[in-house]
């Protein structure tokens, strides 16, 4: 599980937490840190509170239903194809192996696991992604996974 606090708490001055911690990248976040230091000009706008506003919330839901997920593919009616980019800098690989490993909520899923487009498939290739993650899915398109 993604520790948001410990994370945003991290410290560029604390050298060694810095090599305990791995380097993760956070293309669609927002950290608190960020209105003192990289978006301080949009600090007078709200960002900063609104950032430690997000940071300090512990009521936050799953974000995705396990038990949901396996009992749609169960049913024998819903197919689930996937492409994992190995080297997406906004999705981790190792999550995604893991929900698509076996005893994961997506074990029925066929992957494309591919570095051809990074994390912008649809957007660079959107008709060919589909065709092949259609025929994935319904099985005209061979896959090992």
């Amino acid at each position: 599980e993604f520790d948001y606090k410990a994370t945003s708490a991290v410290s560029s001055s604390d050298t060694e937490q810095q090599q305990q911690t791995p380097t993760l990248f956070f293309g669609e976040m927002v950290f608190p840190w960020f209105a003192d230091e990289d978006f301080a000009e949009v600090s007078g706008v709200g960002m900063k509170s609104l950032a430690h506003a997000l940071a300090n919330r512990d009521d936050w839901e799953s974000l995705y239903d396990k038990d949901h997920m396996r009992q749609v593919l169960d049913d024998g009616r819903s197919r689930v194809a996937c492409a994992v980019y190995y080297d997406d800098l906004y999705v981790d690989f190792n999550a995604c192996s893991k929900v698509t490993a076996r005893g994961g909520p997506l074990e029925k899923a066929k992957v494309w696991i591919t570095n051809e487009y990074q994390h912008s498939g649809l957007r660079d290739a959107g008709g060919s992604m589909f065709s092949k993650l259609y025929g994935m899915a319904t099985g005209s398109v061979r896959v090992p996974s």
